[in-house]
């Protein structure tokens, strides 16, 4: 099949990508990933809010215990999802559409690769990593339930499921992207109270877990069909003798875009490691505050990454066709968007902040430890958003490098060492400050190198 004629199959990614106007396409490709994302904040508490109902502490300590290794998954997603998903929009800006389908197979089978690998490693290490991860004689059964069927048979589905989605969204199809996701998220909301609670299965933690596995397999599901169905109106394949036709050039431009991704996920969870070591000697409802303030925090963050994230495949591809006065234009629209809804989420939030830590725990200790935890936080919300839209356009243009740069000076350089440092001038009420001054500078930073790329980029 022709170039040409691959490219007359699909005139409705031809026409959101190059004609539509850009608010419209901005909007198109932004809402259903934000969407699927506050869904996913849902999906990620729904675990906890069904096994908290057992008033089982062992049971709660299983998930919670098993968090770092699942949180550890998107490394794996950022490294093909976001690597992936960012040299496909550019091939398609440049008509390059075997290019497209060779890298969309090394992300299938890459993603598939490394989630075998990641369950076989854990599987066959599950003893230190058990010790590592805290578990104790108490603990241990359940949060070898829960790991299970969250790991040794989940990791897979759970890599593959996100990292198809990354692909499918390259394309500019978020709406699929978003209702596979969706999809796996309301399966597992509906099953965890059948497996975990007494009247069900009974299953507890480990219920949660097959939950999980079995919500996974699904979404994965949705998207092997949806290629299937679409075969010859997408340049996504799973034809393994696409491979054949990888280069060094491709491998190269996918992993310098994947790995500060990845990079950037294992020092975030470095800085939370730490965040919470420093808030633990305040006791269990200075912990408790600082949880539902850090909970409360994704959303406005999803809601910023949701937007710098939908427009990549629209600036990658004008960038790689040469229309980068429509690349410019996609990236200070959906600046002005998100500005505007972080500024509203900051006065809420401020305002609002005693009520919403008291939503999850009616006590005064912690509603006035969150109180002044989730004050300071808000404060970042306009900053944040800038700083996530900057990295957003660096991978969207495959400069790696930038991303990378902001990854180590957003954690190494600012942020942990400034948990320190605040912490010992103003314990405890000092850490919220550390991702606050972060925020500030890097979108500060972000904002001089998206002056200058638009400068350079628009008038060459």
């Amino acid at each position: 099949m022709s170039d040409a004629s691959s490219m007359n199959k699909t005139p409705d990614k031809e026409y959101l990508f190059e004609s539509m106007p850009v608010p419209s396409a901005v909007m198109q490709l932004s809402l259903p990933i934000v969407i699927s994302s506050l869904v996913t904040i849902l999906y990620n508490l729904a675990d906890t809010f069904f096994v908290g109902m057992l008033n089982d502490p062992v049971q709660n300590a299983a998930v919670t215990l098993v968090y770092p290794v699942t949180l550890a998954f998107n490394a794996v997603n950022n490294l093909f999802g976001v690597g992936v998903s960012s040299a496909m929009s550019r091939n398609l800006g440049a008509r390059e559409y075997e290019q497209v389908r060779t890298c969309s197979a090394f992300g299938f089978y890459g993603a598939f690769v490394s989630g075998l690998l990641f369950s076989a490693l854990c599987t066959l290490l599950h003893t230190p990593l058990l010790a590592l991860l805290g578990t104790d004689a108490q603990t241990l059964n359940a949060t070898m339930g829960y790991m299970r069927w969250t790991v040794w048979f989940g990791a897979l589905p759970a890599i593959l499921n996100v990292v198809q989605s990354y692909m499918v969204r390259s394309e500019g199809s978020t709406l699929h992207a978003s209702i596979g996701t969706m999809s796996g998220c309301f399966l597992n909301i509906l099953l965890d109270p059948i497996f975990i609670l007494p009247w069900g299965l009974n299953m507890g933690a480990a219920g949660a877990g097959l939950a999980t596995f079995l919500s996974n397999c699904v979404a994965c599901l949705y998207f092997i069909v949806l290629a299937r169905i679409k075969k010859g109106n997408t340049f996504i394949t799973m034809n393994p003798r696409q491979l054949r036709k990888l280069t060094v050039k491709q491998v190269r431009n996918i992993l310098g875009v994947g790995i500060p991704a990845s990079i950037q996920n294992l020092l975030n969870v470095l800085g939370t490691t730490i965040l919470n070591n420093f808030t633990a000697p305040y006791g269990a409802a200075a912990i408790a505050a600082m949880g539902i303030s850090q909970k409360l925090y994704t959303i406005p963050m999803q809601v910023s990454l949701g937007f710098s994230q939908g427009i990549m495949p629209l600036v990658s591809y004008n960038y790689a066709s040469g229309n980068r006065q429509r690349m410019k234009q996609a990236i200070l629209f959906a600046l002005r968007i998100i500005v505007f809804s972080m500024l509203v989420l900051s006065v809420v939030y401020f305002l609002g902040a005693p009520a919403m830590i008291r939503a999850f725990m009616d006590s005064e200790e912690i509603v006035g430890y969150g109180t002044r935890f989730l004050r300071v936080m808000c404060l970042g919300f306009v900053f944040l958003c800038t700083d996530f839209l900057a990295v957003g356009v660096f991978q969207a243009l495959g400069m790696g490098r930038n991303a990378l740069v902001f990854a180590i000076c957003r954690k190494l350089v600012l942020e942990i060492p400034l948990l320190f440092v605040l912490n010992w001038l103003y314990p405890l009420y000092g850490l919220p400050f550390a991702p606050l001054i972060t925020e500030v500078f890097l979108s500060c930073m972000g904002i001089l190198m998206l002056r200058r790329i638009m400068r350079e980029e628009v008038h060459t």
